[in-house]
């Protein structure tokens, strides 16, 4: 019995730390995201480092047909209307070899998306962030390159279903913590979308 308070303590040491992170307070790699150039459903060509001046780039993963996604389509453009007089650019990503210029155009036209779709055929977009699903955002520091937030934008859509509404809004409240020089958290958050189909072995 005299051993028990030793093993409270090292328990403590050892797990306590995660035991305190908790759910949805993952902490982020400092990996640095590679430069990348991809032209969008319009034709135009897009550069990641040469958004230097903004102050956040946001990349939303999508595909067309994907229900989570197009749901998706209205928070986004409200995202991009409150954060871009800020600052922040919006380029959403379509990783998905088989859409092409002309469904992705079509979806664009559809769901009045008024933003780059950059068409990642190579999936090299999506393999330098290691995104694995539609809707996930991942919100990217212009003076290193890295990222602050990736998840969710927020808990109101899931597989099949719809909250009546939004609880936490991750996204925007990482986008504000950011901007205001606060500490983002959580900084990962579970996202709910459509699998990311890649051709090559994907790797986190």
């Amino acid at each position: 019995m005299s051993r028990s308070p030793r093993i409270f303590i090292i328990a403590v040491l050892f797990f306590g730390p995660l035991i305190l992170l908790g759910e949805g307070t993952e902490r982020l790699s400092p990996k640095k995201v590679a430069n990348f150039f991809a032209k969008d459903h319009e034709g135009k060509r897009h550069e990641l480092y040469q958004q230097s001046g903004a102050k956040a780039i946001v990349l939303i993963f999508t595909s067309v047909g994907c229900p989570i996604a197009e749901k998706s389509v209205p928070k986004i453009k409200e995202l991009r209307n409150e954060f871009g007089p800020k600052g922040v650019v919006f380029w959403l990503v379509d990783s998905n070899p088989d859409d092409d210029l002309a469904s992705t155009g079509q979806e664009a036209k559809d769901f009045r998306i008024d933003m780059p779709i950059l068409l990642d055929h190579s999936q090299a977009v999506a393999l330098s962030v290691s995104a694995k699903r539609t809707a996930e955002a991942f919100c990217i520091e212009p003076k290193t390159w890295t990222l602050f937030y990736r998840g969710a934008i927020d808990d109101q859509l899931g597989y099949g279903t719809e909250k009546g509404r939004v609880n936490h809004p991750y996204l925007s409240n990482a986008l504000n913590s950011f901007l205001s020089g606060k500490k983002v958290s959580p900084e990962r958050t579970d996202v709910k979308g459509c699998l990311i189909q890649f051709t090559q072995v994907h790797k986190e």
